[in-house]
């Protein structure tokens, strides 16, 4: 007999399923950390369990392996739920591990006994218990085939404390049978399309007049970049991104014209006057006007792609509507046309359109992001990021308004190498800084930098001691305009100037440049426009984490606040679509 405890079993499981990291912060769940050396998997402990959510997203973002992180019972898996839930919302694959109290204590009022697989039920895609210890390979199994399989997403096991460490045979066949190799446990093959229908899609594309592609982030996690990049160099049609699709196209690429969205940029341009839409892993959610005018023409025609056939049709009625992986049926899409087609067709007037309307553009947000006003406008801090960060280096949006200039000033030239720390469907602040402390993790030679709020920051922005310790660093840049600034600003547009900054005005005495020196860090304040970049190189050459607190004009609009004010209308509570503000408020005021 060869006895293992329910930890050792953990780990080994976790090691077959080819683990790397554990994020992680200590409790009851100590014992699993005992094995993780010897088996070569990295623990990296953080100092609010949400925050070991967040860098397991930014784990697979970064790598495309399933993120892994394990918190104690009780207090220790409530605080873990914010950053689940993202991972649910945005379809991230994610295996929450957490311990539970006995088994035996059960229904005892026990410190930290509560049922936290039916809390989780409603933002996972499974979670529940391992009440036996020689199960328990069987479950991590279990854990990472559901979150990996069909549409990605979150899973919670919870472990008793008393199943964690009870012992057993490691000899049983229900133990054995577990450690196959990980594609015995779970299929890595894509699902395919319905081959009649990508004909009948590619007929209608080749047809069309104005005919676009958008590719969302169930390409970008299907990493469907090669298959994307060869049909539409193939059929020359313009091709946008949204989401973590960004990158699988450069944004540089003469047929991309940037974000597939209702932020300004060429989209707004190509996207209302489309006659066909060929729709790749993307949700029409509000952030796209749910598909309707005057976002997208009433009569546009839509082929839409998704992994999961219950998106097929969500908000808007599709013409054809495909289930299967990204980069399987974007492969089939450019075989069939490749056969059709037998050589690259030539450019169109509609591609030339997309170039004028991205010229256009370009040149704007050069100019507004020229000013050497004091305090600092926002598009001048990131013009300045955009022109100083490398073309491989990885940039992580955290918080409102700063995800709306970064997404309109910075660019995607490799795949997830410019995302979101919260949701692209749910406003969630302050993933950025754990996010990074995983993207320098995977990526030890790159540089890696957060762009986040100084609302925003402070949610996780202690984690800097966390890679601080693990010696992790990167740069976080601090949009600080002393306020909520999309609240602040929305007050003012909605309900009117008496209400503007109620509850959402900010410290203009805090000093977060401080903060991340008392952290051990290194910290810079700056206020001049032409000390951004100084500061950029001496915070990188640091070869620490550190943390730049940029002071910025609060008074600058954004579309998105006519936007979201219009959302907030006291008599009807009802979203509609409102003018366009007056150039001169947008993008500058």
């Amino acid at each position: 007999m060869v006895v293992v405890n329910g930890a050792q079993l953990i780990v080994r499981a976790l090691k077959n399923q080819n683990v790397k990291v554990i994020f992680t912060l200590c409790g009851d769940d100590d014992l699993i950390y005992n094995y993780c050396e010897d088996a070569g998997i990295r623990l990296i402990d953080f100092r609010h369990e949400q925050a070991t959510g967040h860098a397991a997203q930014g784990w697979f973002i970064s790598t495309g392996e399933v993120g892994v992180c394990l918190v104690q019972s009780g207090p220790g898996v409530t605080d873990l739920a914010p950053s689940i839930t993202v991972a649910y919302q945005e379809c991230i694959p994610v295996v929450a591990l957490a311990t539970h109290p006995p088994i035996m204590s059960v229904e005892k009022c026990t410190v930290n006994e509560f049922d936290a697989a039916k809390m989780y039920s409603s933002f996972t895609k499974w979670s529940g218990f391992c009440y036996e210890t020689a199960r328990l390979p069987e479950y991590i199994n279990m854990c990472f085939r559901i979150a990996a399989g069909g549409r990605p997403g979150p899973v919670l096991l919870n472990i008793p404390v008393d199943v964690m460490v009870k012992e057993c045979d490691d000899r049983l066949e229900c133990v054995q049978n577990c450690f196959q190799p990980m594609e015995k446990n779970r299929t890595l093959i894509r699902p395919h399309g319905d081959p009649e229908a990508i004909k009948r899609a590619l007929k209608l594309l080749l047809n069309a007049k104005r005919p676009v592609i958008m590719l969302g982030s169930g390409a970008g996690f299907a990493n469907a970049g090669e298959e994307a990049r060869k049909f539409v160099e193939l059929t020359k049609i313009p091709v946008g991104a949204w989401g973590w699709g960004q990158g699988l196209i450069p944004d540089d690429h003469p047929l991309c014209f940037g974000l597939a969205s209702i932020m300004e940029g060429p989209g707004q341009a190509m996207l209302p006057v489309a006659d066909v839409a060929l729709v790749v892993g993307l949700r029409y959610t509000d952030l796209f006007g749910y598909g309707q005018p005057p976002f997208f023409a009433p009569d546009v025609k839509i082929i839409q792609v998704d992994i999961c056939a219950e998106e097929i049709g969500r908000n808007r009625p599709v013409e054809i509507g495909i289930v299967g992986d990204a980069k399987a049926v974007l492969s089939q899409f450019y075989q069939q046309a490749k056969e059709m087609l037998k050589e690259p067709r030539p450019e169109t007037d509609w591609v030339e359109k997309m170039r004028v309307e991205k010229q256009k553009f370009e040149e704007r947000l050069a100019k507004d992001g020229s000013s050497d006003d004091i305090p600092i406008k926002p598009q001048r801090l990131a013009k300045e990021i955009r022109e100083f960060m490398p073309r491989d280096g990885i940039i992580i949006l955290d918080g409102g308004d700063t995800t709306v200039w970064g997404l309109m000033y910075l660019r995607a030239y490799y795949p997830k190498h410019l995302y979101f720390s919260g949701g692209l469907y749910i406003q969630h602040l302050g993933g950025g800084v754990p996010m990074a402390v995983a993207a320098k993790a995977a990526n030890p030679d790159k540089k890696v930098l957060v762009y986040t709020g100084d609302g925003s920051f402070l949610f996780n922005g202690k984690e800097i001691d966390t890679a601080r310790r693990h010696d992790l660093p990167f740069v976080t840049v601090i949009h600080n305009d002393c306020q909520w600034g999309m609240v602040a600003r929305i007050q003012r547009l909605a309900h009117g100037p008496k209400f503007y900054g109620l509850g959402s005005k900010l410290s203009p005495n805090t000093r977060y440049d401080k903060y991340a020196e008392a952290f051990d860090c290194y910290g810079e304040l700056v206020t001049d426009p032409k000390e951004i970049k100084p500061a950029l190189k001496r915070a990188f050459d640091s070869g620490i984490p550190a943390v730049i607190d940029v002071r910025i004009d609060p008074d600058v609009e954004t579309i998105l606040d006519y936007l979201w004010a219009s959302a907030y209308n006291p008599a009807t509570y009802e979203r509609t679509a409102p003018e366009k503000p007056p150039e001169a408020v947008a993008p500058t005021r």
